[in-house]
């Protein structure tokens, strides 16, 4: 399944349920059944949520193959400009040559041109002149060939430039899609919660009125049950008030453990690196910034920087990546089990357990 259907099919599941709002189910009281609502559009929510994380390091890892691509086309026509250059220079040696024999075939008596003392003196010069015509001629072949090769390699980049940009354009225009659909699912729950907010209302003054003509009980009371919470992302339940105060190994991870702490709160954001927003990526390569080390803002590159280790060596500062070669997501390991991610534009940058996001393809010992 290729990206542009992969989103397809999240943005048709919220499409389906915008347009059908959920048919009341048979015996459920209508609270239940708008909670139940607002319950499946949170859902997708977050189910869009993980596609525009995973979105955004498509974008990052396009971007920097793009930029890739763009320095070996640098690189292969500055050796192209060389060779040319070589190419020129030769041919103008032996266009001098050519030039100076053509002179002294004319000449009234061909031994008078020749500064020799013997006949074998002549012959002898003879043959190095021939030689040397025959080096220029291998070498302009030679720098013909590099050119030729070179062009090929170029051309061969530049297919690759255009596949990136292709590959970037589309995660930024599914991203557009499942934002368009975000915002009528997110208006739909709100909606839905009004209409829990007015039923309740509505039942809590039935209640009153009926408590009040029985005469049954001394004092009124409301019982509408608690509106559900919005959906801000999961961060997996159980996490503790406080941050683990887990020893970094050394001063470059304790200080990208520290700024990664100081960002929980902020908000995610599609394809940026702070200092006020952050996707996945973004987030890991600044906080490692800190500690001296430069990480390519993108979680399968990061993954290629990283020294592989096993759930059991990790220590605070390390990454953990999801994905095929860590290509989706990355996360910034802090010690007592826990994580700081920006986790996805519901949730922004939190504080998880490992496990919150299913089990990690794999780990990462930054190489400080």
């Amino acid at each position: 399944m290729n990206l542009r259907t992969k989103v397809s099919v999240v943005i048709l599941v919220t499409a389906a349920a915008a347009a059908t709002v959920f048919p009341t189910l048979s015996g459920a009281s209508p609270v239940d059944d708008k909670r139940r609502q607002a319950t499946e559009l949170q859902r997708q929510i977050d189910a869009n949520d993980s596609q525009i994380v995973m979105l955004s390091e498509r974008l990052n890892g396009a971007r920097w193959r793009h930029d890739q691509a763009q320095t070996g086309i640098d690189e292969a026509q500055r050796r192209m400009d060389l060779a040319e250059a070589e190419r020129r220079r030769v041919r103008s040696i032996l266009s001098r040559r050519a030039a100076e024999m053509y002179r002294g075939a004319g000449a009234s008596s061909p031994l008078s041109q020749i500064d020799v003392k013997s006949i074998g003196e002549a012959a002898t010069r003879s043959k190095y002149a021939a030689a040397a015509a025959d080096r220029d001629a291998m070498l302009i072949a030679k720098v013909q060939s590099a050119k030729e090769d070179l062009a090929v390699r170029k051309a061969e980049l530049e297919r690759q430039k255009t596949a990136a940009q292709t590959e970037a354009d589309a995660a930024a225009a599914a991203k557009s899609k499942i934002d368009a659909a975000n915002r009528e699912a997110s208006a739909l729950k709100q909606k839905v919660n009004g209409e829990i907010a007015t039923i309740m209302q509505q039942e809590a003054a039935a209640r009153k009125a009926a408590a009040q003509q029985a005469a049954q009980r001394a004092a009124e009371r409301a019982i509408a049950a608690p509106a559900p919470r919005s959906g801000g992302g999961s961060t997996g339940g159980g996490i503790p008030q406080n941050f683990p105060d887990a020893p970094a190994p050394n001063g470059g991870a304790a200080a990208a453990v520290a700024y990664a702490k100081a960002q929980v709160g902020k908000p995610y954001r599609f394809a940026t690196s702070g200092p006020d927003s952050f996707d996945c990526s973004g987030l890991t390569g600044a906080a490692w910034e800190r500690g001296g080390v430069s990480l390519v803002r993108y979680s399968g590159a990061q993954y290629q920087q990283t020294m592989r280790i096993s759930f059991g060596d990790l220590q605070p500062g390390d990454l953990l990546f999801w994905g095929p070669g860590g290509s989706d997501h990355v996360d910034i390991y802090i010690g007592g089990g826990m994580v700081v991610s920006a986790s996805n534009p519901s949730a922004g940058v939190v504080l998880a357990p490992v496990g919150y996001n299913g089990p990690p393809s794999g780990y990462g010992r930054v190489r400080g």
